[in-house]
């Protein structure tokens, strides 16, 4: 686990990545349920702590990062919805020449020509997954269909990176997912792993994302795996840009 005070680590990613904005990450899967928008809500925070302007835009067919924010006491003001194709190709394209942006796309379900335009602007496409094998079977199967297609209409290469997301907290063993993963030719497994912990609900009910809630259960751990996350975006966005 990454945490927020190790400082080294924070700098040496901040000094690298300091030439290669903007970032755009945008978050799909072909099914709901998945915690999609609660992490994406959560991500956007994370980057926001450790310093980087973020706009996060909320393509979900329930809004769901837009209706957390009414909750707040002290609104985010950086959270747009996006329901139309010129509307986020002009704020993709205005991204790119901010030198100091993370963009951060909640796209609703695959398949819509709104979520194929996202995949193809985005620097990292990350799916969320949990690790039933009924879901890594859809997964790998018509996920991995739909971004061939998409590449398909476009001189760009498309993949997306797995994302283990709302994993028992016990569980250890992820080998047979790795081996499934590997064997698509779009799609790479992170390291990190977002853990089912209360948390993630429960700072929710306020609008809060975990790096706000520190007197609930799972704070700290919480905070480390979503920083964790954003460390390791934040390494495979460099390591692309070469």
């Amino acid at each position: 686990m990454i945490e927020l005070s190790d400082k080294n680590k924070l700098d040496s990613r901040l000094e690298n990545l300091s030439s290669n904005f903007p970032l755009i990450i945008n978050l799909s899967n072909q099914k709901g349920g998945v915690g999609k928008s609660t992490l994406a809500y959560n991500i956007a925070d994370g980057f926001r702590t450790l310093g980087f302007k973020v706009q996060l835009l909320d393509m979900d067919i329930q809004n769901s990062c837009t209706s957390l924010n009414t909750l707040r006491e002290n609104p985010f003001i950086n959270i747009e919805t996006i329901d139309t194709k010129t509307t986020l190709i002009e704020i993709m394209n205005s991204s790119i020449e901010d030198s100091s942006e993370v963009l951060i796309i909640d796209s609703d379900r695959c398949s819509s020509t709104l979520s194929n335009l996202a995949i193809i602007g985005s620097d990292i496409n990350l799916t969320p997954i949990n690790d039933r094998v009924t879901e890594l079977l859809s997964v790998v199967d018509r996920y991995n269909q739909l971004l061939d297609e998409i590449e398909m209409s476009t001189t760009k290469d498309i993949s997306s990176y797995v994302i283990l997301n709302r994993v028992h907290l016990f569980a250890k063993h992820f080998e047979h997912i790795e081996e499934m993963i590997m064997d698509s030719s779009k799609m790479k497994i992170l390291r990190t792993i977002i853990r089912d912990r209360s948390i993630y609900n429960e700072s929710l009910i306020d609008g809060r994302t975990v790096f706000e809630a520190s007197e609930l259960n799972g704070h700290r751990d919480a905070v480390s795996e979503i920083l964790s996350l954003c460390y390791e975006l934040i390494d495979i966005h460099i390591k692309k840009r070469g």
